[in-house]
């Protein structure tokens, strides 16, 4: 699941987007899509993962 949560940030990184964007495209809170993403071994729901994974792919 950390892989996952590491390939999200990287993704995220790679199309230029900040964490606040991403939240909007997938109409999340930001603050709280910014404690999940924070470089740490919690996982991240895959909900969440699928949902931003979703929105970067278009």
């Amino acid at each position: 699941m950390e892989a996952e949560k590491l390939e999200t940030l990287q993704k995220i990184q790679e199309k230029g987007m900040t964490v606040e964007q991403v939240a909007e495209a997938i109409q999340f809170d930001p603050v709280l899509l910014s404690l999940y993403l924070t470089d740490d071994a919690y996982p991240v729901p895959k909900r969440i993962i699928d949902k931003i994974s979703g929105s970067l792919s278009n």
